[in-house]
């Protein structure tokens, strides 16, 4: 690949798609969207697009329609580690393209990505550069909507910073369930990683990594890109 080479990247979640421009190997310009605001006739159709082959199928078939090149990213593809999980066909391609990127770094050492989006999804390299596998569970807005969705009385709330360990109201009460919940499963989780695995290199990505409060934590590194190098990696490597 020349380096005046651009293509797109395209990262459709299950809330949210996410696009960025790749130009001289750097990821830039990358923009987000809800699904129903996204609109192809923004982007170039002369410059290479990857994207995941399980995307939604109607989706798929307008990026196809408006880019004369179109990478699909399958688990089948040419992979920087050996898999070892046992039901690869079902992997989610945002979680192959996180273990992509955790190949790529500090080989040699385990190596875990946590992504916290729709979903928290634990994804897991040992040092053999084997990929094992790793957790899904639900993510914030999933944890507010089912309590709402599924009691007659509380109601769904918006997802906001709170440092009450007691809930004062209903609302308060819902809040620090949902979030002090949610980053207190992450922090257990991690903390048995790291007991399992005591040279693990963690890195945390994702749309609500912002709610999780890293403080003084060594070998725990933020990349708000993480996913997207993942997938321009996959890219290079299948081109």
């Amino acid at each position: 690949m020349t380096e005046a080479k651009k293509v797109y990247l395209l990262d459709a979640g299950n809330s949210q798609i996410k696009i960025a421009l790749v130009q001289g190997h750097v990821i830039e310009q990358v923009e987000r969207f809800d699904a129903q605001q996204f609109d192809l006739k923004n982007f170039d159709s002369n410059i290479p697009i990857a994207c995941s082959s399980v995307i939604n199928a109607s989706l798929l078939l307008k990026i196809k329609k408006h880019f004369s090149q179109v990478k699909e990213i399958t688990s089948m593809n040419s992979l920087p580690f050996k898999m070892a999980y046992q039901t690869p066909q079902t992997l989610g391609i945002d979680r192959l393209c996180n273990a992509t990127f955790l190949a790529t770094t500090n080989k040699g050492l385990p190596r875990l990505a946590i992504d916290l989006g729709t979903c928290i999804k634990f994804d897991f390299l040992n040092s053999e550069n084997q990929y094992l596998g790793g957790s899904i569970s639900p993510g914030l807005k999933m944890r507010a909507r089912a309590m709402a969705h599924f009691t007659a009385k509380l109601n769904e709330i918006e997802i906001s910073p709170i440092t009450n360990l007691i809930g004062s109201t209903s609302e308060e009460s819902l809040k620090i369930g949902t979030l002090l919940g949610w980053q207190k499963e992450i922090e257990g989780m991690l903390a048995t990683y790291q007991k399992t695995y005591p040279k693990l290199v963690t890195y945390l990505t994702g749309g609500d990594a912002k709610y999780f409060d890293l403080g003084q934590k060594n070998g725990i590194f933020v990349h708000e890109k993480l996913t997207l190098e993942g997938l321009y990696t996959l890219y290079l490597a299948n081109d």
